[in-house]
């Protein structure tokens, strides 16, 4: 056991035997006889046996040796015996010196006064800490807003300081064109993506490879594009078809019927952000897939919004088939965001005038009508306040005696063409009549008024 232990004794000028290699026990060695010497020595073995044997220290218990040796000696006898019956054990003191462990901290042990936790020093730091933001705010200008015209007089005026490096990205992407048109026939669809405006970049493309081509331009970041204006434009002024369509389902299937009775005709359809807001549905993004997986309808499109692909699925991503290519432009988006409000430009109404004078444009005359009479009869009534709209009854009277309709059917097909621009909103009152209303300010009505007028 002293082997194991490896305890080595070396004695001071002051007479203390010192461990080597261990600072678990020490040992006090007095100059005595030559017995408490070779005790002294014993110690460590003595130790070794057992806490049981003797509570005293071994100077103790050889004074007392002498006076009870006579009642000690059977009392030790009977525990050698009984020692002798039963296994030894190591002492638990002794086993407690060699393997000591951390104790555990008693649950009713107190805490150290002013002694803050890890807890309490964070939020002491997060959050008694004051956010200073600062008081420049565009109210706070003394120049007024300015207006749009004026805006983009002055962002025109201002070259980029890195014009001729865009234009060497522009460069570098046109000589991907020839690339471009092999694979649209080949049978996919082109998909150009990166920082900036690719609007220029693709009108490039249209003008130096679609120029003797049939082609249709979709502007997807405009807010009154619809699906049907799309289908409309395809099959009026491409297809040449002077008829009408139910749903937009049929009109698809039209479109599919026509081209594969026609192999020989080529069309090139290009979206602009064909992740645009009004784009994004379920339905449109499924109807767009449908023309892409035709063999002679060739796409080619862009997007910005980082979740773009997301709208789309594995089978739309079979139909459109398409073909990733980055086009870094770092181009200003200013057509994209024309018909957006800013916080520069004072809100006058003109971006709503200008978007509804542009969706009467692509409308029938008789359509036009239509929208004009509910207009003013939402003007008579706009110091009303309890006016709620015109019910659909008393409008079409209206209209019929206008000679613009002749039956309720037509009258509901011009309406949800006012629908899906967003230009009429209907609702059902108490009684279940249903009553329309312009989605439009009065002042911005008046201006539009005028404005056809004059025209």
């Amino acid at each position: 056991m002293l082997d194991f232990l490896n305890l080595y004794f070396t004695e001071d000028e002051d007479g203390l035997s010192r461990v080597a290699g261990s600072s678990i026990f020490t040992f006090q060695k007095a100059r005595r006889g030559h017995s408490m010497a070779q005790t002294g020595e014993n110690l460590v073995c003595f130790y070794l046996r057992s806490d049981s044997d003797s509570e005293l220290s071994p100077s103790e218990s050889e004074d007392d040796e002498d006076e009870d040796g006579l009642e000690e000696e059977p009392k030790v006898k009977k525990e050698d015996k009984e020692n002798a019956k039963t296994p030894r054990t190591p002492s638990k003191g002794l086993s407690a010196a060699l393997y000591k462990t951390p104790s555990k901290k008693s649950k009713s042990a107190p805490e150290a006064v002013n002694q803050p936790s890890m807890t309490e020093e964070y939020f002491e730091a997060h959050g008694t800490s004051k956010v200073l933001t600062s008081d420049r705010t565009l109210q706070r200008l003394h120049t007024p807003k300015l207006d749009r015209e004026k805006l983009v007089q002055l962002l025109e005026g201002k070259p980029s300081c890195y014009s001729k490096e865009i234009q060497q990205l522009h460069n570098s992407h046109r000589k991907h064109f020839s690339k471009w048109m092999l694979q649209l026939r080949l049978g996919f669809s082109v998909l150009v993506y990166g920082l900036g405006s690719k609007k220029a970049l693709l009108e490039d493309f249209r003008v130096s490879h679609l120029s003797q081509e049939i082609h249709l331009v979709v502007n997807g970041f405009f807010p009154s594009i619809t699906l049907k204006s799309i289908l409309n434009a395809l099959t009026c002024e491409v297809l040449e078809h002077e008829g009408t369509f139910r749903t937009p389902s049929d009109q698809i299937q039209f479109i599919i019927k026509t081209f594969k009775d026609s192999p020989d005709l080529h069309v090139y359809l290009i979206i602009h952000n064909i992740d645009g807001p009004m784009l994004r549905g379920e339905k449109t993004q499924s109807a767009l897939g449908q023309l892409a997986s035709l063999p002679n309808l060739h796409m080619v499109a862009s997007l910005d919004h980082i979740n773009a692909p997301l709208v789309w699925d594995q089978f739309k991503q079979s139909q459109f088939n398409w073909l990733w290519w980055e086009c870094v432009t770092f181009q200003h988006y200013t057509e994209e965001t024309s018909y957006e409000n800013s916080l520069l430009v004072q809100q006058t109404g003109a971006l709503a005038l200008s978007s509804l004078r542009h969706v009467l444009r692509s409308l029938t005359p008789n359509a036009r009508g239509i929208f004009k009479l509910l207009v003013n009869f939402q003007l008579e009534n706009k110091d009303n306040p309890s006016y709620t709209g015109l019910s659909f009854q008393d409008f079409y009277q209206r209209c019929r005696e206008a000679f613009l309709v002749n039956s309720d059917l037509t009258l509901r097909t011009q309406l949800t063409e006012f629908k899906d621009h967003k230009l009429i909103r209907t609702r059902k009152g108490a009684d279940g009549v249903e009553y329309l209303t312009v989605a439009v300010e009065a002042s911005t009505l008046m201006d539009f008024l005028e404005n056809e007028e004059g025209d």
